[in-house]
């Protein structure tokens, strides 16, 4: 059984990552990437949008397709993506979707660390999201996934400051995959 973990980044020198250069990735018209924006610049985070130019951090609030090997190692730290469900469970498109065809109770609101799989890297934060059935799953998402998604990413972002990157591996025993 795999083990939860937290690794420190190089904290034999002092750290002072309070602001930080970020890439987001994905589209930019969506409610998701702007949210996520709009709460990096009030944490003084500068973004950059250059590809192929250095950063700290790369986040995907919204990601529709997997992200290349090159594109993965130019962040310092790494890529955060979001993902709405309480992954290893529910990865794949569509989590949402499959969530109230199942009638599940609960989704969380996963960032988690990109690696060469889909939906497979360490966990830095989740949180747990009851499904309000009363909503249908886009007003669900805007109204309950997308406040836990800022809550979520902006603890990611506070560890990162201090110098601690969450690291939790997902335990594939309890995985499952949710085709579009």
């Amino acid at each position: 059984m795999q083990q939860a973990t937290a690794d420190t980044l190089e904290l034999s020198k002092p750290l002072n990552i309070q602001a930080m250069k970020i890439r987001i990735l994905g589209n930019k018209d969506t409610l998701a990437y702007n949210k996520a924006l709009c709460l990096l610049q009030a944490k003084g985070h500068t973004i950059t949008e250059e590809t192929s130019q250095e950063c700290d951090l790369a986040i995907a609030p919204l990601l529709t397709e997997k992200v290349s090997v090159e594109a993965l190692s130019i962040p310092k730290f790494g890529t955060l993506v979001f993902h709405p469900s309480p992954l290893p469970y529910g990865r794949g498109a569509a989590s949402i979707k499959w969530a109230y065809k199942r009638h599940e109770p609960i989704t969380a609101a996963t960032w988690f660390w990109a690696d060469n799989g889909l939906d497979t890297g360490d966990i830095c934060e989740q949180e747990i999201v009851r499904i309000d059935y009363q909503l249908c799953p886009r007003e669900f998402y805007e109204q309950h996934i997308i406040p836990t998604m800022l809550r979520t990413l902006e603890r990611c972002l506070n560890a990162l400051s201090i110098g601690f990157k969450h690291t939790i591996p997902q335990v594939e025993l309890y995985s499952s995959f949710d085709k579009r």
